[in-house]
């Protein structure tokens, strides 16, 4: 009987015990909802508006920049904003648009610099369609199914954006 008594007064000095803690800490015992970590990855997008090769530079909204092909190429260690990018097929939930296999959809295609002095529409000042430039396009591997980040710079892209309506690959600053 006497243990049991301990064992009570020891059981009820614990609970007061962890009740004044709970109270001067400010601490609840309840279990809730876990937090969502925030999501760190560098942001990315393509422009919905078209621009033609001399209007690059200034595309961007506050906060970015276009986009060197280096970083932008490996998009799994990136987050595509849907919001301020253009969306195309299933890219809504997350991703960029991706290149039509069947070459007839050029809703993917942007402007990139690449670091190829002769392909970037004199240093991103020609609109000139006797000047050509860089443009970047995502695509899946046929064959593996594994993502690509491709440039099209040979030969490249005329600066006056031709009939693509390319937009512009933007990367956080």
């Amino acid at each position: 009987m006497r243990t049991m008594k301990n064992l009570v007064s020891v059981t009820l000095a614990f609970a007061v015990l962890l009740l004044a803690a709970s109270v001067l800490t400010g601490y609840t015992a309840h279990a809730g909802s876990p937090t969502k970590a925030a999501d760190t990855r560098r942001v990315f997008y393509l422009t919905k508006g078209a621009f033609t090769g001399d209007q690059t530079l200034t595309a961007c909204t506050t906060g970015f920049h276009m986009a060197s092909i280096w970083e932008i190429n490996q998009t799994a260690v990136l987050r595509y904003d849907n919001t301020l990018g253009r969306t195309d097929g299933d890219s809504v939930y997350g991703g960029p648009p991706s290149l039509d296999p069947n070459g007839t959809d050029a809703t993917a295609i942007g402007w990139v610099r690449t670091g190829n002095q002769s392909r970037s529409c004199q240093n991103w000042t020609s609109g000139s369609f006797a000047d050509v430039g860089s443009v970047g396009v995502p695509a899946v591997n046929i064959n593996t199914s594994e993502p690509l980040f491709f440039v099209i710079n040979n030969p490249g892209l005329t600066c006056d954006g031709g009939n693509l309506n390319p937009g512009v690959w933007c990367v956080q600053d």
